[in-house]
């Protein structure tokens, strides 16, 4: 009778691993076959883009995606990451710490970021704030755009959407402010008008903590 149980426990056992295995094999197939569409979704869109068809500045492929792209909320902890610069080494979001920085998401294919990015540039340059491009694309394609635009801001290049995805968001332009403890320090800012506000009030804030520090006016009169 022992025996009996012991062999019908392993029988159990062994078609429940079966199963299991079964299963797994199941899961990780749809998964590949989840990547390989959603590779030639991109593939496609890009040729579309290179024809002049898409007029948007989001990849509409990603609008089906089941991943956050609504942005992350102000206070997160924001990602880190270590970037190729274009004009060589790298960067982090660590060689920001303990300062702020304002983080624009760019795309050389992108007209809005392209009006943007000028205006940005001396908007920061006079509220004091530095700011980082996180651009896609080629280097030679954000090479050329920046030197149609003359610019001087620091661009650094993601292969795809690795960090936009980290940061919950695809379209372009689109900008985080960062604080000196890592942290977002408000919400997205979507937009070329909202981006420029977003550095504008950024600058209001650090005037203020610059004048809080100031010692006080002697009233002493002579």
């Amino acid at each position: 009778m022992t025996v009996a149980l012991i062999i019908g426990a392993i029988a159990a056992l062994t078609t429940l691993v079966g199963v299991c295995w079964v299963l797994y094999g199941l899961l990780r197939q749809n998964g590949r076959l989840l990547m390989r569409v959603e590779a030639l979704e991109t593939a496609i869109e890009h040729m579309a883009m290179s024809r002049g068809d898409v007029k948007t500045t989001a990849d509409p492929s990603l609008s089906r995606s089941r991943i956050n792209r609504a942005g992350l909320a102000a206070g997160t902890a924001a990602p880190g990451f270590r970037l190729p610069l274009l004009d060589g080494g790298h960067v982090s979001l660590a060689d920001y710490s303990g300062r702020r920085v304002l983080l624009v998401f760019s795309d050389p294919t992108c007209g809005p970021c392209m009006t943007l990015l000028p205006r940005l540039e001396a908007a920061a340059r006079h509220a004091g704030l530095p700011v980082l491009v996180i651009s896609r694309g080629s280097a030679e394609a954000n090479r050329t755009k920046r030197a149609q635009l003359g610019l001087s801001l620091p661009i650094a290049l993601q292969a795809h959407w690795e960090i936009s995805r980290l940061y919950c968001k695809f379209s372009t332009p689109m900008a985080y402010l960062i604080d000196e403890r890592g942290r977002t320090a408000a919400e997205v800012a979507s937009g070329g008008a909202a981006i420029l506000a977003l550095l504008s009030n950024a600058a209001g804030e650090l005037s203020l903590g610059d004048a809080a520090t100031q010692p006080p006016t002697s009233r002493l009169t002579h």
